[in-house]
């Protein structure tokens, strides 16, 4: 579930970006920063209570001061200020959701048991149009053979439409299991 917290940095952050005119190469940083804490030892550094505030900050800026945009820069030394840190992965997630939000674009993932042909692709990515509120689906596809058949499509971040055989076995599992449902 994201934060109240990390909504507000993520809004703040796009404001900043967008009234700078520079949302494609900060959207595109992101993504990186995004993953800042899938390293262990980084992770540990930045949100450890024993290490300094300015210490932390001055790692970000040797790290990333010439690479990142310096918004992008600063958001992660007030994060750091704020002891915040820890939100950086939502905050990043929700910033990527408003940047697609303005260019009218969503993520789209269709999971089946069996490479799908571009013939089923396309007749899948037509039903779930309907579904989405842009304009604009980026597909990923996945095979996933624990699905036995069918498909799984989760659309944005919320949306799932679960048409796999092995979620129908398991409803009717349930169904079986508990007689009084019937």
């Amino acid at each position: 579930m994201l934060s109240t917290v990390a909504k507000r940095y993520a809004v703040a952050l796009f404001a900043a970006v967008q009234e700078a005119g520079r949302i494609e190469r900060v959207d595109a940083e992101a993504k990186a920063v995004e993953h800042l804490f899938d390293d262990q030892l980084v992770k540990s550094f930045l949100l450890s209570p024993q290490i300094p505030a300015e210490r932390k900050k001055a790692a970000l800026q040797k790290q990333f001061g010439g690479q990142l945009d310096p918004l992008l820069v600063n958001l992660l030394k007030l994060l750091v200020d704020k002891k915040r840190m820890g939100e950086l992965p939502s905050i990043m997630q929700h910033f990527d959701v408003l940047t697609d939000q303005s260019r009218g674009v969503e993520d789209a993932t269709i999971i089946s048991a069996v490479p799908l042909s571009p013939e089923q692709q396309e007749a899948i990515i037509a039903g779930i149009t309907r579904f989405s509120a842009y304009g604009q689906l980026r597909i990923t596809t996945e095979v996933d053979p624990s699905l036995l058949g069918g498909v799984f499509v989760r659309l944005g971040r919320n949306l799932v439409l679960d048409g796999s055989v092995s979620s129908r076995l398991a409803q009717l599992r349930t169904r079986l299991d508990n007689p009084q449902r019937f």
